[in-house]
């Protein structure tokens, strides 16, 4: 059965919807940037973090660059891998983020929010047909699962700060929570033509 698509405003019908996702697109660039403040605390220059991120295109390209300039200069293990588990999970924001971001909206029958993933087609070595294209259907139950990994997210990565200050002798707090073990969240799913 073939997908009748409707081209109207999608997040006219799908308001909740439509402003977690906004708030996951222009968030992640808040993770980014407590990123960035990380590479800052770990070398002790925020002027060469700030430039040697934020001067070169792309979010990848950037946590790879943070990843190289912060991963071994932590010397306590128990940092580091909480370290390394929060940049993994900054990884899933990323590609949530990059999936919505790199989106046509549209709504697939009357009850669907869904979109084509743009990323994805250019990817792909076959020719775009508009005929084909794979549909992602977004709800409001993935869409808050995923809004509450950002969030937890963004304390991990805020508690890795403070962590690092305090480490660094730059800050005397500590104290800022961390959350372990992190459950993924869920993900869109392909609707079946």
């Amino acid at each position: 059965m073939a997908v009748k698509l409707y081209m109207p405003l999608p997040f006219d019908r799908f308001k909740r919807e439509g402003d977690i996702i906004g708030r996951m697109v222009i968030e992640y660039g808040d993770l980014e940037w407590d990123l960035c403040l990380l590479v800052s605390h770990v070398i002790e220059d925020l002027d060469i973090a700030v430039k040697t991120l934020y001067r070169s295109r792309g979010e990848t390209q950037r946590i790879d660059i943070a990843d190289a300039l912060i991963r071994n200069r932590i010397d306590d293990p128990k940092l580091k891998q909480t370290y390394e588990t929060t940049l993994a999970h900054m990884r899933v924001c990323l590609t949530i983020r990059n999936r919505y971001a790199h989106a046509n909206w549209l709504h697939a029958g009357s009850d669907k929010l869904a979109y084509i993933d743009i990323e994805e087609l250019a990817k792909s070595n076959s020719p775009v047909d508009m005929s084909s294209m794979q549909l992602y259907h977004v709800d409001i139950a993935t869409v808050e699962d995923q809004a509450r990994f950002f969030n937890e997210v963004m304390q991990n990565m805020r508690y890795l700060n403070m962590e690092m200050q305090y480490v660094k002798g730059s800050s005397t707090m500590t104290g800022f929570h961390y959350i372990p073990n992190i459950k993924r969240p869920k993900m869109a799913q392909k609707l079946i033509e």
